[in-house]
């Protein structure tokens, strides 16, 4: 029998280090309190919440290597820079409809996205007013700044904690 793309079984799959498998200890102990904390119940977005951003122990704060070919998992702007580009053609063409608005992304990841689209919207003269992240993981905010750095005087970005709940124009 073939495997198909998307059957994956648990011996394909690599075996954690010894470091993942006391993070994943920790993680699941925090898990546990807070479930026996809360009287058995732990609403889902509490618990999302702590996996992915609990300091020192959330998926996204834990300071190891999440993106690219070394890290748990890989997205076009980690290969290139085709689909960054692509996409912000498309933005520009919005921006022209709304003189020239803010982008908004979230979860930029390492930032190499956000550099992709303002890399060819300022080939284009098109860029925006703003570039807004909605980013919750300090690690993640320091990796965009420095991924970012090189057009910081041209755009001003900025970081957000939430959507912005009104006033927004762009894409």
């Amino acid at each position: 029998m073939s495997m198909t793309a998307f059957e994956v079984t648990r011996s394909d799959l690599p075996d954690p280090d010894e470091d993942a498998l006391s993070h994943s200890v920790k993680v699941a102990t925090r898990v546990r309190h807070a479930i026996q904390a809360s009287g058995g119940v732990l609403p889902f977005d509490r618990y999302m919440d702590m996996v992915l951003y609990e300091p020192g122990l959330g998926y996204y704060v834990s300071g190891t290597r999440k993106f690219g070919r070394d890290g748990d998992f890989i997205t076009a702007p980690e290969i290139g820079g085709l689909f960054g580009r692509c996409l912000a053609r498309q933005c520009a063409d919005v921006l022209r409809d709304v003189s020239r608005g803010s982008l908004l992304e979230f979860g930029a990841g390492s930032g190499a996205l956000a550099v992709q689209v303002l890399d060819e919207l300022a080939t284009l003269n098109m860029l925006p007013e703003a570039y807004l992240i909605v980013e919750l993981s300090p690690v993640l905010r320091a990796r965009q700044k420095q991924a970012l750095e090189p057009f910081m005087e041209r755009v001003p970005v900025h970081w957000l904690d939430a959507p912005p709940e009104t006033g927004f124009r762009g894409v």
